[in-house]
């Protein structure tokens, strides 16, 4: 199945119902754009598995990682890639060049905490926070979301009028082991404020640190399934 190059990811698709997320180290920053683009040129040059919607690339804008984020329609067609070593999931140069890589996680959207500063039709995000909470079990992992939510308000309110912020995409493991806040920021400079001011405090509530905060990207490439 062709695929067709996208200019924004769209990390909410309608017709996305999982996810699956991995990180790959580049070796080092100099390499790290070569990294992105040997995998987007596989993603165009190999057959797409039925299921598959959306594979989108990002890189890091203070380490040397890269990440993938694939969209597929159903769980079931996401678990059969994750299990199949050949598969586009586990096989692609992003994973070739870091052998030390973890195998993605997949996920399934939670929840979708919206800014109300920034019209979201009109602004494509630029900064892309993602961080990864590891839960016990899906209650833990929807309990914390919970309290996290309850002090963002205590803290700054419902309004959420943040300067600069679209959206936080919360996702929680299909294991129910791992919480992924996928947020999505106007700017980077916005996004850290943010991080600074508010974050930091809401992850303390909840008995987090400032280590979990995560890592920033920047949007390098998406391609979707072409229609015919």
């Amino acid at each position: 199945m062709p695929s067709t190059p996208e200019s924004r990811p769209v990390v909410t698709r309608p017709d996305a119902n999982a996810v699956a997320v991995g990180v790959v180290s580049a070796g080092s920053a100099e390499h790290q754009r070569a990294v992105a683009d040997a995998i987007t040129a596989h993603w165009r040059s190999v057959d797409w598995p039925e299921g598959l919607v959306a594979l989108n690339c990002f890189t890091g804008t203070r380490n040397d990682a890269v990440l993938t984020f694939e969209q597929w329609a159903t769980e079931d067609a996401l678990r059969a890639s994750l299990t199949d070593p050949l598969g586009i999931s586990l096989s692609h140069p992003g994973r070739d060049a870091d052998p030390e890589a973890e195998a993605p996680t997949a996920y399934r959207i939670h929840q979708v905490v919206r800014g109300t500063a920034v019209d979201s039709a009109s602004v494509s995000a630029q900064s892309f926070p993602v961080a990864a909470f590891p839960m016990e079990n899906e209650a833990a992992a929807r309990q914390w979301i919970t309290d996290l939510l309850k002090s963002e308000e205590a803290a700054a309110g419902a309004n959420r009028a943040y300067p600069g912020a679209i959206a936080a995409n919360i996702h929680i493991g299909l294991d129910g082991k791992s919480v992924l806040i996928f947020s999505e920021w106007r700017s980077e400079a916005e996004a850290v404020a943010h991080m600074e001011i508010l974050t930091k405090a809401m992850l303390a509530d909840v008995g987090n640190s400032e280590e979990d905060l995560g890592a920033l990207y920047r949007h390098h490439s998406t391609l979707a399934r072409a229609t015919t």
